[in-house]
C-alpha cells in the first residue's frame, strides 16, 4: 500500500486534473511483484484505458494495476497482462463461433436463393430512397448548377477547432486548424460560381476538413481519423464546388455524403453532359470480389489500380492492341476513368483478367448472394469512414448491396429511414426481439445506435451476425473491458458493449431491403 500512496502523491503534484477528466496511473509489476514501470494519463472516460495499458507495457510484465483518481477518490483495479493477451489478443474467433459458422453455406436455407427484387424494382426502390428526405441522399443531377462561392467558403472556414486531437501521437496545436481555415478562405471565388462535375479515378476519402494527416482523438491510436466522412469508389460521380487555395482539395458532394476530396483523385468533366454520359452504365462490369487489382502496366494511370467491391465500370468495345499493348484474350476490357495532366476527364481501356471475381451486370438480388458477398470480406480490417483502404460497419453493408445495384444511405440512422421493410425493435423486450429474428432472413440488416450488422441466423438459441466492428467486450473475459477487433467478424448477439449491455438488448431496427 505504501508504494501506491507514493505514486498517488507524484501524480497529484504533477498533473492538473480538469473537472471532466480522470487521472489513471498504471503500475507494471514483474514476476516477483516488484513495481518496474509506471505510466500516467488523463482521460475523460476509461473506454480505452486497457488498450493503452497493453500498448505501453514493457517486456517481462506479469501484471498491471490501474489506479484511477476521479472526483477526489482513488479507485484500484488490476488484471493479469499475460492472461488478457492469451484470452483476447490471440483468439482466432469470437466467443460461441465455430469454424463451420465462418462459411456462408452454414447459414443458407430454403428460399434464400429466391429473387427478392428484379432490376426494374431495384431501380424504383433506389428512386424512393433518393427522394426520401430522411435518408440524406442527394440527386446529383437535380442539384442547383449555380452556387454562392463566397458564402460557401465562409461557412466551410468557420468550423470550431476539435479538442484534444493528435497527429502521430502528438497533440494538435491551434495553428493546424488556422492553416486549414486560411487554405479555405484564401481561395478565389465569386458569389456566382458554376458547379463542376467529376468522376473519381482512385478509391479515396471524403473528409470533414481539407488535410492529408490522420487526425485522431487518441494519443496512442495512430490508425484512426475522426473526420473521415466516407470512401468514394473508382467511377463514382461527384458534384464539385470550392477548391482550397493551395489547389490540393476540392469540396465535393457524392450521392450519400459531402466533404473534401484530394484534387488528384478526381477527373473534372468539361460539362454536365459529359459527366452524365460518364456515369451512365448500360453494358458494365461489377467488382464482386472484396478487391480486384489491375495488372502492372507501363501506363501508370491503369497499372495495379485497386478496384473495391461494388465498383462499376463500363465494358469497352473494339479494343486495339495499341491501347493495351496486349490482346484482350481471356480478359474483360473496361473503360477506366482517368485524370489528365490538366485535371480533365478522359478514359483509358484497361484489362481485367477473366479469373478475377467480377460479374457482367449486377448479381441477382437474393439473400443467399448477400450472405456470400459478406463472407468475402471476413477478416478484413476495419477502417472508420473507409480509411485504411477498408470499410466501417455501414460501408460494409453499402458496398455489399452495391453488387446488386442497390444504393443505400451512408450511415445507420439514414439507412434506418429507408422506405423499405423496417421493423422497429427499440421498444421490444429481448424475447420479442428474438421472435422477430426467428423469421428474419440471412442478409437482413440489424442496427443499434452507432453500429450495424448483416444478420446470419440462429444456432442453439444464439443469434449470429457478420459485421465490420471496431470495439466490443469479449464475453469470455468481460472484466478486461473494451477490446478492439477492428475486423469483419462473425459473432453472436450476446456480445456486450462497453456499458455491459448485450448487442441483442440494444437492437433498434431490423431492415429487409425490399
Amino acid at each position: 500500500m505504501k508504494r501506491i500512496f507514493v505514486l498517488e502523491a507524484v501524480i497529484l503534484s504533477a498533473v492538473q486534473i480538469t473537472a471532466s477528466a480522470a487521472i489513471y496511473n498504471i503500475g507494471y509489476y514483474d514476476e516477483s511483484g516488484k513495481l518496474t514501470a509506471t505510466k500516467t494519463i488523463e482521460r475523460s472516460d476509461d473506454a480505452d484505458i486497457y488498450e493503452y495499458a497493453d500498448h505501453y507495457a514493457p517486456k517481462n510484465v506479469k501484471s498491471s494495476r490501474i489506479h484511477k483518481y476521479s472526483n477526489g477518490v482513488w479507485e484500484n483495479s488490476s488484471y493479469e497482462i499475460e492472461k488478457r493477451r492469451e484470452s483476447v489478443s490471440y483468439t482466432l474467433k469470437a466467443a460461441n463461433v465455430t469454424d463451420e459458422m465462418c462459411d456462408p453455406q452454414y447459414w443458407l436455407k430454403d428460399g434464400t436463393d429466391d429473387l427478392i427484387l428484379s432490376g426494374a424494382e431495384i431501380d424504383a426502390l433506389n428512386r424512393r430512397i433518393l427522394d426520401d428526405e430522411d435518408t440524406m441522399m442527394s440527386d446529383l443531377e437535380a442539384l442547383d448548377e449555380r452556387y454562392n462561392g463566397m458564402e460557401l467558403k465562409e461557412a466551410l472556414a468557420s468550423f470550431a477547432s476539435p479538442e484534444e486531437m493528435y497527429i502521430d501521437g502528438e497533440p494538435v496545436d491551434e495553428s493546424f486548424y488556422e492553416s486549414i481555415r486560411r487554405n479555405i478562405k484564401d481561395t478565389t471565388v465569386t458569389e456566382h460560381e458554376k458547379v463542376r462535375y467529376g468522376i473519381c479515378t482512385t478509391r479515396t476519402l471524403l473528409k470533414g476538413y481539407p488535410y492529408s494527416e490522420w487526425l485522431s482523438d487518441s494519443e496512442w491510436d495512430k490508425e484512426w481519423d475522426n473526420f473521415v466522412n466516407t470512401a468514394v469508389l473508382v467511377g463514382e460521380p461527384l458534384a464539385l464546388y470550392n477548391t482550397t487555395a493551395d489547389g490540393r482539395f476540392i469540396y465535393a458532394r457524392s450521392a450519400c455524403c459531402n466533404g473534401w476530396i484530394p484534387t488528384e483523385d478526381v477527373a473534372v468533366c468539361k460539362d454536365k453532359a459529359e459527366w452524365i454520359k460518364a456515369k451512365t452504365h448500360t453494358n458494365f462490369l461489377v467488382v464482386t470480389g472484396e478487391r480486384v487489382w489491375l495488372e502492372a502496366s507501363y501506363d501508370a494511370d491503369i497499372s495495379q489500380k485497386q478496384l473495391n467491391m461494388g465498383t462499376i465500370l463500363e465494358l469497352a468495345d473494339n479494343v486495339s492492341f495499341k491501347e493495351t499493348n496486349r490482346l484482350a484474350w481471356n480478359n474483360y476490357a473496361v473503360k477506366l476513368p482517368v485524370r489528365s495532366d490538366d485535371g480533365s476527364y478522359t478514359e483509358k481501356t484497361a484489362l481485367i483478367s477473366a479469373n478475377r471475381d467480377v460479374n457482367i451486370g449486377y448479381l441477382p438480388y437474393t439473400f443467399s448472394n448477400v450472405t456470400k458477398q459478406a463472407f468475402k470480406l471476413l477478416g478484413n480490417r476495419y477502417g472508420w469512414g473507409g480509411m485504411l483502404d477498408s470499410q466501417d460497419c455501414s460501408s460494409f453493408a453499402r458496398e455489399i448491396y452495391f453488387c446488386f445495384g442497390l444504393v443505400l444511405p451512408r450511415n445507420t440512422t439514414w439507412q434506418a429511414a429507408m422506405p423499405v421493410d423496417v421493423t422497429d425493435l427499440g421498444s421490444m423486450t429481448d424475447a420479442e426481439k428474438m421472435t422477430a429474428l426467428d423469421t428474419a432472413p440471412p442478409g437482413a440488416i440489424l442496427i443499434f445506435p452507432g453500429h450495424e450488422m448483416i444478420y446470419l441466423g440462429s444456432d442453439n438459441g444464439k443469434y449470429y451476425t457478420i459485421n465490420d466492428v471496431s470495439s466490443l467486450v469479449d464475453i469470455r473475459d468481460p472484466d478486461s473491458g473494451v477490446v478492439r477487433p477492428r475486423s469483419v467478424i462473425v459473432n453472436d448477439l450476446s456480445t456486450q458493449r462497453g456499458n455491459g449491455t448485450t448487442w441483442l438488448s440494444n437492437l433498434t431496427h431490423l431492415i429487409i431491403v425490399k
